[in-house]
Order: C-alpha cells, then sequence, then structure tokens
C-alpha cells in the first residue's frame, strides 16, 4: 500500500472513499465533494482509496491527486473486500473527524456536507445517513429490509439504516471502535460498537439516487455475508 501524498494536518474532515473499478464516475464524485466542501467552508482531506481496481481508476486517482491538493490517494494492491479499503485508508488520516462512505456517487454532496454540519452543530460522536427513499432496485431494497429487520431483533439497534454511509466520527471514537471487518460489515461493526450508549448518533434522511456509472459489487453473496457476520457478532464474539 502506498500513500501517494500525505493528509493534510490542517484539515477539518478526512473522507474515506474506497473505489473498485469506478473509472468512469470517480472525477465526478470527487469533484463535487471537494465544490461542496468549499461552498460550506469544510476544510476536508479526500483520502481516495483505489481498492485493488483492474480498470483505469488508479491512473485517474493520480491525475486528481496531482490536481487537487486536498486530495490523497491510497493503492491496494489486491481487493480483500469493501472494509479493507475502508481500513486502509482510515489508517492514513489525521483529522479530527473522519469517515467514509461509498464512491459509487449514490449520495450527493449536499448530502455528505449536511452530516457533517450535523456532527458539528449538536456535539455529536457519530453522524450518519438513513436512506428514507431508494433507487437501487427492487432486489436491494428486499435485501436492505430485511437485513436492517434481523439486525434490530438480533442487536436491538434502532436506526432504520445501518449500512447508509457516508459515517462520520470524532477521532477519539474511531480509535476506540478498533474496526477490524474487512467485508461489507464494516457498516454493521460501527453501529454494533457504538451502541453502548456511550457515543451520542445522529441520523440525517437522505435520497439514495440511482447508480449513475459503474456497478454495483452488492451481490447475493454479500447477503449471506452479512447473515454470517451478523450470527458471529451475535453469538460466536460473545
Amino acid at each position: 500500500m502506498v500513500n501517494q501524498k500525505p493528509v493534510t494536518p490542517e484539515s477539518a474532515l478526512s473522507l474515506v472513499l474506497p473505489l473498485y473499478n469506478e473509472e468512469d464516475g470517480i472525477r465526478e464524485i470527487a469533484c463535487g465533494l471537494l465544490k461542496e466542501f468549499k461552498r460550506w467552508a469544510i476544510r476536508c482531506e479526500l483520502v481516495l482509496v483505489n481498492n485493488g481496481s483492474t480498470d483505469d481508476t488508479a491512473k485517474i486517482l493520480k491525475e486528481l491527486a496531482e490536481e487537487y491538493r486536498t486530495i490523497s490517494v491510497v493503492h491496494v494492491p489486491e481487493n480483500f473486500g469493501y472494509g479493507w479499503g475502508i481500513l486502509c485508508g482510515l489508517r492514513v488520516t489525521t483529522s479530527p473527524i473522519v469517515g467514509f462512505m461509498c464512491g459509487d456517487g449514490q449520495i450527493v454532496p449536499e448530502d455528505v456536507a449536511r452530516v457533517y454540519r450535523r456532527l458539528i452543530e449538536e456535539n455529536l460522536d457519530i453522524a450518519k445517513v438513513v436512506r428514507v427513499v431508494r433507487a437501487d432496485g427492487f432486489q436491494r431494497k428486499v435485501m436492505s429490509n430485511v437485513y436492517n429487520g434481523m439486525f434490530r431483533v438480533l442487536f436491538h439497534i434502532t436506526s432504520r439504516d445501518i449500512n447508509g454511509t457516508p459515517k462520520l466520527m470524532r477521532r477519539q471514537c474511531y480509535e476506540e471502535l478498533s474496526l477490524e471487518s474487512k467485508d461489507w460489515f464494516i457498516d454493521a461493526e460501527v453501529m454494533i460498537k457504538a451502541a453502548n450508549g456511550r457515543y451520542r448518533i445522529g441520523e440525517v434522511p437522505v435520497e439514495f439516487r440511482p447508480r449513475v456509472n459503474g456497478r454495483s459489487q452488492v451481490r447475493l453473496r454479500t447477503a449471506f455475508e452479512f447473515l454470517r457476520n451478523m450470527v458471529r457478532y451475535r453469538f460466536v464474539r460473545e
């Protein structure tokens, strides 16, 4: 793993985006986020993680890092999972607030800024989105509803959208959570470990937009991953 450029220590927020074969959309997504952060005077460092891509994602990230001082790039040679890309990106962050989100552009930059502002204005430890309107297809909606329902039963967590990102948190909170999931369960791990009453958590309702570029990496096997990990966390780890 090679960090293309160190995270700027003066950044208020370090936001990690794991990217797997996102050559068609990442430039638009990154530039949109930077523009929105600038509009709200949010000093943000984008940490773009090339998570084992086999297309031209690495080339585009190199160009973005050369063009924008506030973009850093982490290269992961082999894709070991969505969560692994996030963990590799979080390790190089230095800002007082850190977080991650999917790099597919389904959450608009305006909503990302809203999550940050909610965390700051209400002095929260963790802020995230809850997707109240979804445009990601019938199968994904069914999978999400079943998963969130099972999650509430097993872990008694009231959130309607466990996997909603961005998830932003204060550095102390991030360090205390000691995240370790290499796969899609990293979102759930945040919520499980934070559900001890110690952390102030807020959610921002958003519209989940259709994916314009690239292909979703969520497959049927992802649902089995979720189920296996829920059982492991609920019964085996205890």
